[in-house]
């Protein structure tokens, strides 16, 4: 494959996932953690891109307190990662897009294409997400920014939409506008229309472009972002970014900095059973249940319970659960906590987070 059009994945392994609290917690967080089966998120993340199907190795971005649980995860799938680069603080995805297309360009060139993706997604059908990457390559070599967008299942208020434009060539669209996360009225009018897509929060794009287009639109962005990359120490697979360069760089989405201005961007539809597994609610639905719809894990048992989601984390010391007679209800267990919630309302205990103490995060 020339360097022209090889395909980097960069894996953001950032994100906290306090909705899936008390599993996911500031030490591990979801990505960390086998929610849809053997694997964890992360290391189905990366056999996604595999070397076998054109994609370079793999990048990683992490917090640095994460660096050796990633690492180690990449190793059980002999994974073996161009870089980890580690964060010394969250900053959101663009700063992170601008030190993805940093490292890329410095090992391939500016027309290398950068694939960034979130570390805590699921996808069910990895030969449909391929191509659809690979269908995108096009419109990234031409110059577009290109993001993905997942064909909606529901009219479901917890994503971004993205309404599809007129065809830029065989398989992207131009974006005609980018759309917060609706109320209900508004989400079942988009899955009705049928113009409108689930925003999955994936780039595909050039180094080069990606760069110039932050430079145009935050060049508050681009300059810190680069500082830090510029003043990384690196150890190993290690690349430590900067810690006051990266400190100093504003907090903001690739959305956001880039997406809803740039003049480059472009769709491509992904119909390969994607979630962004965001609550207990999405594991409930993506896991296999028993004959009374339950979904069991760990050392649990159930008994004339109906609808249930059971998750003991007995690894980490958390206690079984035993259930009887109750249904709708996710119950998690781990070693420091116990979350008791009907699942029909587990993707919304953001108040309950709120009365937590920090150290329990």
């Amino acid at each position: 494959m020339s360097t022209n059009s090889i395909i980097v994945p960069v894996v953001m392994s950032g994100g906290a996932g306090t909705r899936l609290w008390p599993l996911s917690v500031q030490e591990k967080p979801k990505q960390l953690h086998a929610l849809t089966g053997t694997r964890t998120l992360l290391q189905e993340t990366v056999l996604r891109c595999p070397q076998t199907r054109g994609f370079a190795p793999p990048v990683l971005v992490c917090a640095a307190r994460h660096a050796a649980q990633v690492e180690a995860q990449c190793a059980a799938v002999n994974t073996m990662p161009t870089a980890i680069i580690t964060e010394p603080c969250p900053r959101n995805t663009a700063p992170c897009a601008v030190t993805a297309a940093l490292a890329v360009r410095e090992q391939y060139g500016d027309d290398a294409q950068v694939l960034l993706l979130a570390a805590d997604h699921f996808v069910a059908d990895t030969d449909c997400f391929v191509e659809a990457i690979k269908a995108g390559g096009t419109a990234a070599a031409n110059g577009h920014i290109v993001t993905f967008g997942a064909g909606p299942t529901s009219p479901a208020t917890g994503y971004g939409y993205i309404r599809r434009g007129d065809a830029v060539d065989d398989a992207a669209f131009a974006v005609s506008a980018f759309v917060e996360k609706p109320d209900l009225k508004t989400a079942k009018s988009y899955v009705n229309g049928g113009d409108y897509v689930w925003n999955a929060g994936i780039f595909l794009f050039q180094a080069g472009v990606m760069l110039d287009e932050v430079g145009r639109y935050r060049e508050d962005i681009l300059k810190a972002a680069t500082q830090a990359w510029a003043g990384a120490e690196r150890s190993g697979l290690c690349v430590h970014l900067d810690e006051a360069a990266f400190s100093d760089c504003p907090s903001e989405s690739v959305d956001y900095a880039v997406m809803e201005h740039t003049q480059k961007a472009a769709m491509v539809p992904l119909n390969a059973g994607w979630s962004d597994v965001g609550a207990w609610p999405a594991i409930y639905d993506l896991a296999a249940k028993d004959t009374d719809d339950n979904v069991l894990h760990g050392r649990v048992v159930a008994l004339d319970s109906h609808g249930c989601l059971l998750h003991a984390d007995t690894d980490a010391g958390g206690p079984m659960i035993a259930a009887l007679g109750v249904d709708n209800l996710a119950i998690v267990s781990t070693g420091n906590a116990v979350l008791i919630v009907p699942v029909d309302r587990a993707d919304n205990i953001k108040a309950l987070i709120a009365k937590l103490d920090d150290g329990d995060l």
